[in-house]
């Protein structure tokens, strides 16, 4: 890691949610190498305590147990934080989210759909709500927003999950607007096909297997699926990138699968 990055992030305070998953892990690995404070949130905080073994002791590290669908336990949490580290909070990174199939003509699956939405959505508006204010203050910041590319295909048999995403997309358009002026940058990742995400629960047959490769051979020109690094260096890349122009922005990190099938399509 550059030394300067270290220099200029070394009393800045990331805040990172969802930390003990796949991502999260990897997010804040990528943040203490960078010289910032990172406060690790998670709802279990028994994975965090897994979470501390895996990135090792560090005095700029922090574990929070926070339910971010609570807003109460948000505030909560932010002020622990806040008694650690200080109020220099600098990196926002709304990473806990949780997926589900939702398929719309079974009514069992109504209650599930609203926990979907009421964490990713709601709890992505929770967090940005109370820790972009201690950003605003200082009128500098960054948001990230962990979404999807359900949120621009939609996912079938996950509409919740995808409706979920999808307004992540819109709220992070919607908060650069409304943050920009303040020299807070909102952006958003949408991860595609990813090892540590739905195609984890997939069934493991021979069918299932056989489809992951073809997708891969077929439709992504990286040739491979998505991995939590790859998410971690590029919210590296917006958390310590000095530019304040760039906002609003969606990042769509699917190894071209975009391109890759439409391009397809139009060739078949």
């Amino acid at each position: 890691m550059n030394s300067n990055y270290q220099m200029i992030n070394q009393d800045r305070i990331a805040v990172v949610t969802g930390a003990a998953g796949g991502f999260g892990q990897q997010i804040v690995l990528q943040l203490l190498a960078a010289g910032f404070y990172v406060a690790a949130t998670d709802l279990f905080e028994d994975k965090l305590e897994r979470l501390q073994n895996y990135v090792g002791s560090s005095e700029k590290l922090g574990l929070f147990g926070m339910d971010i669908c609570d807003l109460q336990s948000v505030q909560k949490a932010g002020e622990q934080i806040i008694n650690l580290f200080g109020d220099k909070i600098f990196v926002l990174v709304n990473n806990a989210g949780i997926f589900g199939r939702t398929p719309v003509l079974l009514t069992e699956y109504h209650e599930k759909a609203r926990q979907i939405i009421d964490t990713n959505l709601i709890g992505t508006y929770n967090c940005t709500s109370f820790f972009s204010k201690f950003m605003v203050k200082r009128k500098s910041g960054r948001v990230i927003n962990i979404s999807s590319m359900a949120g621009t295909w939609g996912a079938s048999f996950a509409s919740a999950y995808s409706a979920s995403k999808a307004g992540m997309i819109a709220a992070s358009k919607s908060w650069a607007r409304e943050l920009g002026a303040y020299g807070v940058c909102v952006n958003a990742i949408a991860p595609g096909i990813f090892q540590t995400n739905m195609l984890e629960r997939a069934e493991e047959d021979e069918r299932s297997v056989s489809m992951k490769k073809k997708i891969v051979l077929d439709y992504i020109p990286a040739g491979r699926f998505g991995n939590s690094e790859d998410v971690a260096e590029v919210v590296l890349f917006l958390a310590t990138c000095k530019t304040d122009y760039l906002n609003g922005a969606i990042f769509e990190l699917d190894g071209g699968l975009n391109i890759g099938t439409l391009e397809s399509i139009h060739l078949s």
